[in-house]
């Protein structure tokens, strides 16, 4: 095993160890080495010095990337003739780094001693490293504006409201709603910087797109030019105990306006880069269409193009509102017991699991499996959980392992005709007609939904495994007329999606 492996088993160890609350408290998670080094060779690809600029890391945790920028800044410092004892005190003096837990801080300086133990060794000389103990988010004000690179795994989770209000002023034009904490940790970066300094941030996707991301995203247009973004292809295996899709971000601190083209990468689990094309991010909040691969590049293009969504084709979106384990409401797992117990308002739940593409949603008056319940007493079949119009529904949960994110499917007319509606689960995403006449039917939309083309689009503006109500608002679909105009010539759905966004040239998926 490698050093700095070594570095990244010990920290983890340490972390593993204590408590679970504690771990996820302060959201101990590292960066593997093999992250490390790819984040730090794109530094270097966008310019930075090691053997010249000072470099921090507000949450350095056991020092994933102190240690690794030391040897890096060793290296440089040699090449340029400096003498050990000259290293370390520029060491000394340019790297530093803070955490809120004191055994991670004290784990810290101990790496980085021996990361540099042989020139310590040989001139005698030990470095007062400046590595501490602190709430990064409230200690760091007098470092703002004066670092000129940042290097960062921030720690991620949501924030609590106790925890929150006091940042409240000073995180003001990034906070929406329930920020996660690394949500403030990027803004705390790009303050930390001087004008042209660079931050590289190893995070969660879901910055990418999550709803409430916005206000963060246009914090980041208004103050950086987004260098690069590099979308780690393998969710598994990345931090221990976590799976996600993860992000490994460069930005530059602008004095003015900069270019509006974001480079994209497609990393390995081994660090190596892919290099997939560029995109264009909008500045107004949406989400970002970040392209996975070559071929959505010319998609992307497409889809950028077009005013439409949802809504333009008569549809609106929303959550499935029974959650199982916690509504008190009667329950029964088949219409014989419903009618035993005189359930007059009892309303048939439809699980995520009904869900299957291809086929119409048909809900049983017999129990669902594995001893799911399939009724549920609503007291009133005109509450506001029953939906009584026509829609397709949703998988709310699925990931990119899977052949589709988007798993829809419309739900049967018979439904409505024996029971007059339905109420979803909170695992079902719910996309019901608005008007008379909407442009496509539910099965045609289902059709539509499932088709590659719209898939990889939603694949590109998706950044957490929840399919959510915020992004399929904002997923681009082709102009619908153009869709029906192409129905008409008899060819397939897929085929009609891509007349209508004018891809005649991209591959559907593999066989």
């Amino acid at each position: 095993m490698t050093f700095l492996d070594a570095t990244y088993w010990l920290s983890s160890s340490y972390a593993l160890l204590t408590t679970q609350g504690y771990q996820k408290e302060l959201a101990m998670f590292f960066t593997p080495t093999s992250l490390t080094d790819g984040l730090l060779n794109d530094l270097t690809e966008q310019g930075v010095d090691f053997g010249r600029q000072s470099f921090m890391d507000p949450a350095c945790g056991g020092a994933a990337f102190l240690a690794p920028i030391a040897l890096r800044m060793r290296a440089a410092l040699k090449k340029r003739g400096r003498t050990p004892l000259q290293s370390l005190r520029h060491i000394e003096r340019h790297l530093s780094g803070t955490d809120l837990d004191a055994t991670l801080c004290e784990l810290s300086k101990l790496f980085l001693c021996m990361a540099l133990h042989d020139d310590i060794q040989k001139t005698g000389y030990s470095p007062a490293f400046r590595v501490r103990q602190t709430d990064s988010l409230h200690g760091l004000r007098t470092c703002f504006g004066k670092i000129d690179v940042v290097v960062c795994n921030p720690p991620y989770r949501k924030m609590k409201a106790a925890e929150l209000d006091p940042l409240r002023e000073t995180y003001a034009d990034v906070i929406e709603g329930q920020p996660n904490l690394y949500c403030l940790f990027i803004a705390l970066c790009l303050r930390l910087l001087r004008a042209e300094g660079h931050a590289a941030l190893v995070t969660p996707t879901s910055f990418l797109s999550g709803q409430y991301f916005t206000s963060l995203r246009k914090f980041l247009i208004s103050n950086s030019v987004i260098e690069h973004i590099g979308v780690v292809s393998d969710r598994q295996g990345i931090f221990i105990d976590v799976e996600q899709e993860t992000a490994m971000t460069v930005l530059r601190r602008r004095s003015e306006k900069g270019r509006s083209q974001t480079s994209v990468s497609v990393v390995s689990s081994s660090g190596q880069y892919r290099n997939v094309g560029k995109c264009s991010l909008p500045s107004d909040g949406a989400v970002w269409p970040v392209p996975r691969a070559t071929t959505d590049v010319p998609l992307l293009k497409a889809a950028s193009a077009t005013a439409f969504r949802l809504s333009d084709y008569g549809y609106k979106v929303r959550i499935g509102a029974y959650v199982w384990n916690r509504d008190k409401r009667p329950k029964f797992e088949t219409q014989q017991d419903v009618r035993k117990a005189r359930a007059h308002t009892a309303m048939p739940l439809l699980w995520s699991r009904d869900i299957v593409p291809g086929r119409a949603v048909q809900l049983d008056s017999v129990s669902a499996r594995d001893g799911e319940h399939r009724f549920v007493d609503m007291g009133d079949k005109m509450h506001s959980s029953v939906v009584s119009s026509p829609c397709v529904v949703i998988q709310r949960v699925t990931s990119n392992d899977q052949p589709r994110r988007l798993v829809a499917a419309a739900v049967s007319p018979d439904v409505y005709r024996k029971h007059g509606g339905f109420i979803g689960e909170n695992h079902v995403v719910i996309v019901e007609v608005t008007g008379d006449k909407p442009h496509l039917s539910p099965t045609k939309l289902a059709s539509l939904l499932s088709t590659y083309v719209v898939d990889r689009n939603f694949r590109c503006i998706s950044g957490a495994t929840n399919v959510s109500a915020f992004e399929l608002n904002q997923l681009a679909l082709p102009d619908p007329q153009a869709v029906k105009d192409a129905l008409a010539e008899k060819v397939t759905m897929e085929e009609a999606v891509k007349r209508a966004f004018n891809l005649s040239d991209v591959a559907g998926p593999a066989n």
